[in-house]
């Protein structure tokens, strides 16, 4: 039985601690934030066209760059040109982090011959540090089971597929957006799944669900905490 103790005794800040007008999701400040709350860090993973590992969230850049087109055409060297803020890679989160707080790390890129997945795992082998892997995308958990089956790995459901059983089961934990099944059945997954909670955004949600499920993935962290 793996350990995901870890998992169960922090806040979880989805993207970092921001609030995407002074500090940006995704990046080293809403990351340090999040360190000095000592909070796991949820973060996602897109690999470029060069091949560089960046936290970032979308595939389109419009939302936080205010630029047309996919993020995942463009080389690193190319995104800096354009962003208006720092995009972190991987590897520097790696070495922020350096093991002072656990990392729930989702894979959202589609790549030729598991390119990502292969890259992360590479990535982790050596890291120091508390960490898992999630993904809606089930080939992505499945590389993971055959090629790095030590490494704790979770299925998030979300709107899209909440109604799909999925074809295979072997992964470690559920991350089950909010509202979409009953307290009932969450109960009765926690029988047999560790389950996350994500979507969560004020603190009436916060209060909720804190008992429904094992943990919470959060945005507006700090609101929430201040709030008590």
């Amino acid at each position: 039985m793996k350990d995901m103790s870890f998992l169960r005794n922090r806040f979880i800040a989805h993207r970092g601690i921001y609030d995407n007008k002074r500090i940006y999701e995704n990046t080293t400040s809403a990351f340090l934030r999040a360190i000095k709350n000592n909070s796991i860090i949820e973060v996602d993973l897109r690999m470029l066209k060069d091949g560089t590992i960046i936290c970032f969230h979308d595939e389109n850049m419009e939302r936080m760059l205010h630029v047309e087109g996919k993020i995942e055409r463009l080389t690193y060297d190319e995104l800096c040109y354009i962003a208006r803020y720092q995009i972190p890679t991987f590897s520097m989160l790696l070495e922020l982090t350096h093991g002072t707080v656990p990392l729930l790390i989702e894979l959202i890129s589609k790549t030729k011959k598991n390119a990502l997945e292969r890259e992360v795992a590479r990535m982790l082998d050596d890291y120091r540090g508390d960490f898992a892997i999630q993904s809606f995308n089930i080939k992505t958990l499945k590389w993971f089971y055959k090629n790095r089956v030590h490494f704790i790995t979770g299925y998030i459901i979300g709107k899209r597929n909440y109604r799909k059983e999925p074809f295979f089961k072997k992964f470690d934990f559920l991350n089950i957006k909010i509202g979409l099944y009953n307290d009932k059945k969450i109960k009765k997954i926690r029988e047999d799944k560790f389950v996350l909670g994500w979507g969560v955004t004020n603190r009436d949600e916060y209060d909720r669900y804190a008992n429904v499920f094992d943990n919470l993935v959060v945005d507006n962290l700090l609101d929430i905490i201040d709030s008590k």
